[in-house]
């Protein structure tokens, strides 16, 4: 039997704690569903088993104080609020046909969701066009070990999805083939068949990016890439829609340069985002954020470091009933990668990198909620792209 398991708090959580708390709530324990904040922030509430209720209490308490602690003097940062925002009206209701629900975390787009996917997708690339970056094509897979350097399993491993296989052993494998004859599922022998993971399931395409530099030198200038791919993020029990999936699709520019180089066409980016919001009448905002660093000793400070020195901006679209998602991003990696990889820029030592991501299922279904199932009431440059051709 579940429960409602109800947390009040010492003092209010603010809108940022709010955001961040339950990015690190739904990590407790899979049991642990239908996380949200009442009565303006005064308690924490979440379903969960009756046996269990009390314990994950007390570890949701904890980590809530900790969290509010570390966020009590931080104040979010504003870079910029569409038009859109004063006077939202959300048209959309019940998604449209075309949203199959493949698995969790997992969907497959047809009809109108999958114009406005195909929509997003080339508008975005466009919208990086100004800054003439190379394509680049990149792998889904990507080595362990380029994840360990870019720092991806000390800071987020509940998030990372592995890929493994049956080892060069004909024995096992003809001893797993013969267990799962007549079996519908894996049984619970199959991870120890498995051999030692040493790929992954890319969870950001960018990271091929700095990994493809690796030991270079770049000229002055630096370098710029616009790329594209499937990624993979388990989120537990918030795989629920086209809001949180466990595999997705990001559109990226890259840029990598000294650091005045890439904080500057990281200006240009928050400008023609802020332009793209416009035309496309959506309400949102872009802002200070970070990013669901796993819950351990100097994640609190990792938090607070990511939003205060403003490394990351969100790109945070506007929901019915106060909801948001986050649709993109603008991130600062400070000169991380550069020595993680031993990339230089010619005269001006470690690499600094810059990236724009952008979450194509997260547009649709942003814009899905605010413009509604009908064309006709679209703005004009989404109702007239080659995409809606025929509608």
């Amino acid at each position: 039997m579940r429960r409602t398991v109800t947390i009040e708090l010492a003092t209010p959580a603010t809108e940022m704690a709010q955001e961040e708390i339950p990015k690190q709530v739904a990590f407790l324990s899979k049991e642990i569903s239908d996380i949200r904040f009442v009565r303006e922030g005064a308690a924490l509430e979440f379903e969960a088993p009756e046996e269990r209720a009390a314990d994950l209490a007390r570890a949701a308490e904890a980590l809530a104080r900790t969290m509010q602690r570390s966020l009590r003097s931080l104040a979010r940062k504003l870079v910029y609020r569409s038009p859109a925002c004063d006077r939202v009206e959300f048209r959309g209701g019940a998604l449209p046909a075309g949203i199959t629900q493949m698995g969790q975390g997992q969907v497959a787009l047809e009809g109108i969701p999958l114009r406005l996917y195909r929509y997003f997708d080339r508008s975005l690339e466009a919208l990086g066009a100004p800054f003439s970056p190379s394509p680049i094509l990149v792998p889904t897979l990507i080595p362990a070990a380029t994840l360990s350097k870019c720092d991806y399993f000390r800071s987020f491993p509940h998030i990372v999805t592995f890929a493994c296989h049956l080892p060069e052993d004909m024995p096992r494998i003809e001893d797993f083939r013969a267990r799962h004859q007549d079996r519908e599922t894996l049984d619970d022998r199959a991870l120890g068949d498995m051999a030692h993971p040493e790929v992954c399931l890319s969870p950001a395409v960018c990271y091929h990016v700095y990994a493809a530099n690796r030991d270079r030198v770049l000229p002055a200038g630096g370098a710029r890439y616009a790329l594209a791919g499937r990624c993979f993020r388990y989120e537990s029990s918030k795989m629920v829609d086209l809001r949180r999936l466990w595999e997705f699709t990001m559109r990226e520019i890259v840029f990598l340069g000294t650091r005045e180089n890439v904080l500057g066409l990281r200006e240009q980016g928050n400008e023609l985002v802020a332009r793209y919001l416009d035309e496309h009448r959506l309400a949102g905002e872009i802002r200070t954020a970070s990013d669901p660093f796993f819950i351990a000793p100097d994640a609190a400070a990792k938090t607070y470091f990511q939003i205060s020195s403003e490394t990351k901006y969100e790109i945070s679209l506007m929901l019915p009933e106060g909801e948001r998602v986050a649709a993109g991003s603008l991130n600062y990696h400070t000169d991380f990668f550069g020595r993680a990889f031993s990339c230089t820029i010619e005269g001006a030592g470690p690499m600094h990198s810059v990236c724009i991501a952008f979450g194509l299922e997260r547009w649709v279904y942003a814009f899905l909620a605010q413009h509604g199932n009908d064309p006709s009431g679209w703005p004009d440059v989404v109702r007239r792209s080659p995409e809606m051709a025929g509608l």
